[in-house]
C-alpha cells in the first residue's frame, strides 16, 4: 500500500487504521452488502467510480481518499492524505488516469495514475476561498470544473493556471458538466437548477421540486438531467426542453444522493434515512430498495456493467471494522445476446450448382435424374419417314418369312 501525504502526524491515526484493517477487506457480512471497501476513521462524504469501471475512490472525513482496483478482491492501490479535513468530492477521468479531489479546506489536489498503478501527486490548486462541494475533471484531464460554498463555479485550466469564474452567488453544492464543455447544470441548496454556458451566461433552469435540490447528475449522452432533491423524490428532466420527463417516487427522506448508469436506462439514490433505491427510470418503477443498513448514503454510483452499486453508506462498523464503500447486487440482470443463427448449406447433387440460373423459366431439379432403364424408349434418329428407338435397335423384331413352315 502507498501512502502520498504531506502532514503524517495529522493522519496518524487514519493510516493505523487502513493499515491494520487492509484497505479494501472484503468479507461476507449477514446483510445484503457483497462487499467493504474498508479503511477510513470517519464517515465517507463521497465517491467515484471511473467511467471504464476500473477504479474506485472514496473520500472521508478522516481527510482520506482511498483508491481501489475493481477487480474480484477490489484491492487497494492507495491512500492519499493532503487534505486536512473532510474530503467532499472526487472526480476520475474515464481512463483511469488522472483523479482530481476536493475539500473543505477548500483546496483542489490533482494525481496521475501509470499504467502500473503507481499514484503520484500533481497539482495543487487553490482555487476558492470555501469548502468546495462539487469537482468535474474533463476526460482530457486537463480541465477542471468546480463548485464551491463561496457562491461560485470555477472553469480551470490545470495547465496554464488559468481561472474564470461564474458567479452563482449561492453556495454551490453540485454541478454537472456537459461532454462538450458548453453547459454547466448548478444545484444550490435552492428548489431551482441552473444552466450556464460556458462565458457564464444564465442559460435556462429547470423547476419542479419542492424542496432544496442536493445532488445533480447528467446522463453520458446529455440528453436526462437527474436530480434529487429534499422533497423526497428524484426527476429526471429532457435538457434540451427543460421539461420534466418522470418523478420517481419511494423514498420516505431527503434524497441526497443520485446516479445515472452509463447508458441512461437506470438511476441509484440515497438518502439520509439510509435507503438506497434502484430505478427503471423509463418503466418509472423500483428494481431493488436497500434498507436498514445504515444512514446518510452520501454516495452512489453503478458499476459499468449495471449488475453492482456503489454506496458510501454511512454503518456501523463492528469489532475491528473500519469505515468504506458498501457493494450490493442492483439488481439489474444482463441481457445475454443470442448467438447468431448459422445458415446450413443444403447439399447438392453432384454437377448440380446450388445457385444456378434457371432453364426455360422452370427451376433445375434438385433430386438425381432417374436412370432410364434399357428399355426404355430413346429417339437416336427420326425423320418423316421412320423412326428408328434404341430399344429396337438392340432387340429387333424378327421380320415374318411368308414361306417358313410351322
Amino acid at each position: 500500500m502507498k501512502f502520498i501525504f504531506n502532514c503524517p502526524v495529522k493522519h496518524l491515526l487514519a493510516i493505523i487504521f487502513s493499515y491494520f484493517t487492509i484497505v479494501g477487506f472484503a468479507q461476507q457480512p449477514k446483510s445484503e452488502i457483497l462487499f467493504k471497501l474498508q479503511g477510513h476513521s470517519d464517515d465517507l462524504e463521497c465517491m467515484a467510480v471511473s467511467e471504464n469501471g476500473k477504479i474506485i475512490a472514496s473520500g472521508s472525513w478522516d481527510g482520506m481518499v482511498n483508491l481501489f482496483t475493481n477487480d474480484s478482491f477490489y484491492t487497494p492501490i492507495s491512500s492519499l492524505l493532503d487534505h486536512y479535513s473532510a474530503v467532499n468530492c472526487i472526480s476520475i477521468t474515464p481512463n483511469a488516469k488522472v483523479i482530481a479531489t476536493g475539500g473543505t479546506d477548500g483546496k483542489v489536489f490533482t494525481y496521475l495514475i501509470d499504467s502500473f498503478g503507481s499514484v503520484i501527486k500533481d497539482k495543487t490548486i487553490f482555487i476558492h476561498r470555501m469548502s468546495v462541494n462539487s469537482i468535474v475533471i474533463d476526460p482530457s484531464g486537463k480541465l477542471l470544473f468546480t463548485g464551491s460554498n463561496d457562491g461560485t463555479i470555477s472553469y480551470y485550466d490545470i495547465y496554464k493556471a488559468k481561472d474564470k469564474k461564474i458567479n452563482n452567488t449561492n453556495p454551490v453544492s453540485c454541478i454537472a458538466v456537459s461532454r462538450d464543455r458548453r453547459s454547466i447544470y448548478c444545484s444550490d441548496n435552492t428548489n431551482i437548477i441552473k444552466k450556464y454556458d460556458i462565458t457564464g451566461k444564465l442559460i435556462g433552469t429547470y423547476e419542479g421540486h419542492l424542496d432544496q435540490v442536493n445532488y445533480i447528475a447528467l446522463s453520458r449522452d446529455n440528453k436526462k438531467l437527474i436530480s434529487a432533491s429534499s422533497d423526497k423524490t428524484v426527476k429526471v428532466w429532457n435538457t434540451e426542453t427543460r421539461k420534466l420527463e418522470k418523478t420517481l417516487t419511494g423514498h420516505d427522506w431527503k434524497v441526497i444522493s443520485v446516479a445515472i448508469s452509463l447508458n441512461g436506462k437506470y438511476a441509484v439514490s440515497g438518502s439520509n434515512d439510509g435507503s438506497i433505491i434502484v430505478w427503471d427510470i423509463d418503466e418509472q418503477k423500483i428494481i431493488k430498495l436497500i434498507e436498514n443498513i445504515g444512514t446518510n448514503a452520501r454516495g452512489v454510483a453503478f458499476s459499468n456493467d449495471n449488475t453492482k452499486i456503489f454506496a458510501t453508506l454511512n454503518y456501523q462498523p463492528d469489532s475491528f471494522e473500519t469505515k468504506g464503500i458498501l457493494v450490493f447486487k442492483s439488481g439489474i440482470e444482463i441481457q445475454k445476446k443470442e448467438p447468431p443463427k448459422i445458415q446450413i448449406k443444403q447439399k447438392t447433387p453432384n454437377g448440380v450448382k446450388p445457385n444456378a440460373p434457371k432453364q426455360n423459366g422452370k427451376p433445375n431439379p434438385t433430386s438425381p435424374p432417374i436412370e432410364k432403364s434399357d428399355t426404355a424408349k430413346k429417339i437416336i434418329k427420326k425423320t418423316s419417314e421412320i423412326e428408328i428407338s434404341e430399344d429396337k435397335k438392340k432387340a429387333p423384331t424378327p421380320k415374318k418369312d411368308d414361306n417358313r413352315q410351322d
